[in-house]
């Protein structure tokens, strides 16, 4: 009890959390100097990370990122217009190969798959894209979701597995994208 007493006395929980925002903004930065400019909003904790071939990650100037967000772009990460997400965004475009003939549960062969994300989707919190996946324009991810196969365009998908759950109104959303009416 008295460690306890000491860690609180001394703020290091404060200065734990003030010394990883520091570190994040570090990483943004570096970042920008490769030419990755990404609009992240910190919602509480957990920075952004972006790893592996980082040639192969683009996102447009109008989509966002935001807190706990991890993606792998070995495989190629593409984030089209006005893509809004909540925080815990996980996005993996390589998987192991486990059918290998040389050894188990996998061997070291890197198989890149692409995600494509189009244009005004909506992503909840805590949702996990995994390698192949295509996300059609103006699809909502529901919250928790695991997207384990392609979405098509409007659909409101959820679960895990996502599974298709509705449709947005596409005239409405047709009106509302001639109008220029984006947020």
């Amino acid at each position: 009890m008295l460690i306890v007493k000491i860690f609180c006395f001394l703020r290091i929980p404060y200065m734990l959390r003030y010394l990883n925002s520091i570190m994040d903004d570090c990483y943004r930065y570096e970042l920008k100097q490769k030419n990755i400019n990404v609009n992240f909003y910190e919602q509480g904790q957990g920075g952004l990370r972006i790893t592996g071939d980082l040639s192969k990650f683009s996102i447009d100037a109008t989509s966002h990122l935001k807190s706990n967000t991890f993606i792998e772009c070995s495989g190629g990460v593409t984030i089209g217009r006005y893509f809004h997400t909540g925080r815990g965004l996980t996005i993996f475009s390589t998987n192991h190969n486990y059918q290998s003939e040389h050894a188990i549960p996998y061997d070291s062969t890197d198989l890149p798959r692409p995600v494509i994300i189009d244009d005004f989707v909506w992503c909840g919190s805590n949702v996990t894209i995994v390698p192949g996946v295509k996300v059609g324009e103006g699809a909502v991810l529901g919250s928790g979701a695991v997207i384990t196969k392609d979405v098509p365009p409007h659909a409101v998908v959820g679960g895990n597995p996502a599974i298709v759950i509705k449709y947005r109104n596409v005239e409405l959303f047709n009106k509302l994208k001639n109008e220029s009416k984006f947020y």
